[in-house]
């Protein structure tokens, strides 16, 4: 994600969601599932629906043998290729970047600290 400002360190926000519908146009946190359990791969990618050129039309101007469009995940770091989904639903959205911020912007807190916080601002 270089070409969208987001480098290799940066703290990442996303929006974690069950998607009923892909988000298109969107950075997402993609997981490419693995084989096992635990040996699949997480990325952000941005959704991009490429519409299929090829169909026909009938003579009342209808489209016939139309293909459903692919969708990519294409990547915005020229080191990674993009990826295209294929139909065995090897892969799985499960958030939308909201932000990234640099290592030395992001102020790490411990959670016991929060917790302690929470229960004295009540």
């Amino acid at each position: 994600m270089i070409e969208r400002d987001v480098l290799d360190g940066d703290f990442v926000l996303i929006q974690h969601t069950d998607f009923p519908y892909p988000e298109y146009g969107k950075i997402v946190v993609i997981e490419r599932l693995g084989e096992e359990e635990g040996m699949g791969a997480w990325t952000l990618k941005q959704l991009v629906l490429e519409q299929s050129s090829s169909f026909s039309r009938n003579e009342f101007g209808d489209e016939l043998d139309f293909e459903n469009p692919s969708i990519l995940l294409r990547g915005h770091n020229p080191q990674f290729r993009s990826w295209l989904l294929d139909p065995s639903s090897q892969y799985r959205v499960r958030g939308v970047l909201l932000r990234s911020l640099r290592a030395e912007e992001a102020h790490l807190v411990d959670s016991d600290m929060l917790r302690r916080f929470g229960t004295e601002v009540q």
